[in-house]
């Protein structure tokens, strides 16, 4: 049977790889776990031949013309070509004057990361506008999409509206879930889509019913529904969460999470983001109104912003706030409030050029955790520094300034004002080798006191301070290692502060204690504890000669006393050590051990891995003592494990080894298909202060069902994730 070619043929060119068609990029990113692509890849169209236009290519068993300009009848295998467009049937009419194809033997239409098959069609091929109807099968691999509809109307290349439609972006014939809408539009240029009158199907079940809703083509960010969260608690009861995500603006997005608690009412959760040229932040506010079980509204607040304006402003503002004592222990874990004893709120503005430095600062505390007294907070404080770039001859010198206003929340305790004034002068001298820095500062503190008792209201005090401080930097190659040098750091610095009466000055804030080696050399610039002292350590590193890469290291210090009021004449040996191994292996471990009576008085020791396929493991302990008392002995771990393909397992848990119990464990499982993944979390956490005749585990079960394509991922059992397991982020 002859084949007919009525209009001249446009060469096809194979010389671009199929590899980089649309199609072929569909089975990579979110969709891996699919069995196959969703289309299989098409070659690319031909550039068309000057002159020439946009020239169709039609090829059939029979064909016959009739009229002025002529309609073709076309039967039997027909294919027509235009460009990247394939349209194929048993029976095609083509009108050559206005280029309408029409046919009604079933039509087949085919362009890269577009596939429809129906019954009928009239379509024009130039502006690709048409109508489809008895659509059998669809299949847009943006958004990875495929489904059924009575009718298509094509309103151009990315424009499409449907009737009657089906979707879903599971694998023709697998479908997991299906969305069946009255009308829907699918606009590829914007890479969203709208559907009306909708009702969402697990399998056969129909469980949802929307009037309207909107959703990505792609993985772009944009508004709509995001993963549901099924949860069970013993203090809570069943909790549902429905995440809505608003993406406002390309800089600005919020989700609204109203979550029902069977034993205590609807709370409405939200997180807001935005991102300006000299702004920034994050607000997360909850509120739950008359509390069933507590009795009252409970709310929290956790907001961060950070300006940055030109070279020289900088300010942060955060705050941390919640209703109430207990809202920790009935929602920490769904709302990531998890703190110490009290939550600081802080704000600060601060500018700086040319070596001058102003900042003016403010911080409040509330307690979340019943014990330890109110520390104090500072209303407002203000800094001023002047540290010029440039020596003075050989000198550098400097002075730094502050006035803090201290409050506490106990009326009854000392409170009032501080002012420091601190200049220095040193003679630093600094080689590739080594570099020593003797210097000289004078200080001055003054205060204004209220509820002093017996004491003086404004003491004050000038204290001179004498350091020196020495360092070796010695290297050599690694001869065990090829690729590897070896570097051995001494450090000595001598401290002299001299007594001038000044332990009986107040101490408004905390004096932290010498905890790791890192803390050994470093004192603060208004520290005039009086002291006489040798500080001496030593590091050794393990580097990668060409990259720099450091494999191991490891530091141990001891400071050396020679006042008459000291304590001791010599603090705990203060050892580091920090491990990097091949295949994702690291140790991270610090450790104080008290010479005097031979005793460890701290330890933390870290072992974690990192393997392929987000797959991550720790394992921590951490011992503690004060005066002999064990303060913390805990042994913590967690793990998340690829099991199978698709299939992700996690656990972890908390252990008070001192009083032998669990304060908190977690198990859970991810399955993730081609369309879908299910995530469970079972936890349970001693609640605190839990008494002896109260439950001390609370018990807590979640559930999330993500459809692909639908919304993005739900947060609340991976932000549950993200803070229990260290290094494990499912996002990436």
């Amino acid at each position: 049977m002859p084949r007919y070619q009525p209009i001249p043929l446009i060469g096809v060119a194979l010389a671009t790889a199929l590899a980089g068609s649309p199609d072929a990029r569909a089975s990579e990113g979110r969709w891996a776990l699919c069995s196959a692509p969703l289309l299989e890849p098409m070659p690319p169209a031909a550039e068309p031949v000057a002159g020439e236009g946009e020239r169709i290519d039609i090829t059939a068993d029979r064909a016959q013309a009739s009229g002025q300009p002529p309609i073709y009848e076309f039967t039997g295998s027909v294919r027509a070509r235009q460009g990247d467009q394939r349209l194929s049937s048993e029976r095609l009419r083509y009108d050559s004057g206005d280029g309408r194809v029409e046919g009604d033997s079933g039509v087949r239409l085919r362009q890269p990361g577009v596939l429809i098959n129906a019954e009928r069609a009239r379509y024009w091929l130039t502006p690709q506008r048409g109508t489809f109807e008895g659509v059998s099968d669809y299949r847009i691999v943006a958004g990875h999409m495929q489904g059924q509809a009575d009718r298509i109307i094509r309103e151009g290349p990315t424009l499409s509206r449907y009737q009657g439609v089906t979707l879903s972006t599971c694998m023709p014939g697998r479908e997991f879930w299906t969305l069946q809408a009255q009308r829907a539009e699918i606009d590829r240029d914007t890479r969203q889509g709208r559907a009306h009158h909708a009702v969402l199907s697990l399998g056969r079940l129909p469980v949802f019913y929307t009037p309207y809703l909107q959703f990505p083509v792609g993985s772009e960010r944009l508004t709509g529904l995001l993963a549901p969260t099924i949860g069970q608690s013993d203090d809570n009861g069943t909790t549902v969460s429905v995440p809505w995500y608003w993406n406002i603006a390309p800089n600005q997005d919020a989700t609204i999470t109203p979550t029902s608690y069977w034993k205590r009412g609807a709370m409405i959760d939200t997180e807001y983001r935005y991102l300006t040229d000299w702004l920034d932040g994050e607000i997360n506010a909850s509120y739950l109104p008359n509390d069933d079980r507590y009795g009252s509204d409970r709310w929290a607040i956790d907001q961060t912003h950070a300006l940055s304006f030109g070279r020289s402003i900088r300010g942060t503002f955060q705050q941390k706030r919640v209703s109430d004592i207990d809202f920790e222990n009935d929602f920490g874990n769904e709302f990531s409030y998890q703190s110490d004893s009290f939550m600081e709120s802080l704000a600060d503005l601060s500018w700086a050029q040319g070596g001058v430095f102003a900042a003016i600062d403010a911080q409040s505390w509330q307690r979340v955790k019943t014990g330890p007294r109110f520390p104090y907070a500072r209303r407002p404080r203000i800094q001023l520094g002047y540290d010029p770039i440039e020596r003075f001859g050989v000198f550098n010198y400097d002075i730094a300034a502050e006035w803090t206003d201290f409050y506490n929340e106990n009326p009854d305790r000392q409170q009032g004002t501080e002012y420091k004034v601190a200049p220095k002068v040193s003679l630093p001298l600094n080689t590739l080798g080594y570099r020593l820095e003797p210097a000289v500062a004078w200080q001055h503190n003054g205060y204004d006191l209220t509820n002093t008792g017996d004491g003086p209201e404004n003491p004050s005090v000038s204290v001179p301070v004498y350091t020196v401080d020495g360092q070796l930097f010695l290297e050599r190659p690694e001869t065990t290692f090829a690729g590897v040098y070896q570097t051995l750091e001494p450090r000595v610095q001598y401290r002299n502060v001299p007594d001038r009466n000044q332990d009986e000055l107040p101490e408004f804030g905390s004096t932290s204690e010498t905890n790791n080696f890192s803390q050994l050399f470093r004192k603060s610039d208004f520290d005039i504890t009086h002291t006489e002292q040798v500080s001496v350590g030593v590091t050794t590193r393990y580097l990668d000669d060409r990259t720099g890469r450091e494999y191991l290291r490891a530091s141990i210090g001891q400071t050396f006393f020679y006042h008459d009021t000291a304590e001791r004449d010599r603090s705990d040996y203060i050892a580091q050590l920090r491990l990097n191994l091949p295949n994702g292996f690291e140790v991270d471990a610090d450790h104080r051990w008290n010479p005097e009576d031979s005793s460890t008085n701290k330890t933390r020791t870290v072992l974690r891995w990192r393997g392929a396929r987000n797959a991550t493991a720790n394992l921590a302990l951490r011992r503690e003592k004060d005066a002999g008392v064990t303060e913390l002995n805990q042994l913590s771990g967690s793990f998340a494990l690829p099991v199978a393909r698709g299939w992700h397992l996690f656990a972890g848990g908390r252990e008070d080894l001192e009083r032998r119990r669990t304060l908190e464990s977690f198990f859970g499982i991810e399955q993730s298909a081609c369309c879908h993944s299910v995530r469970l979390a079972v936890s349970e956490e001693r609640l605190l202060d839990a008494s002896a005749g109260d439950p001390s585990l609370d018990q807590k079960i979640m559930l999330e069902l993500e459809l692909k394509g639908l919304g993005g991922i739900g947060d609340r059992i991976q932000s549950f994730l993200d803070a229990e397991i260290d290094g494990y982020n499912p996002r990436r």
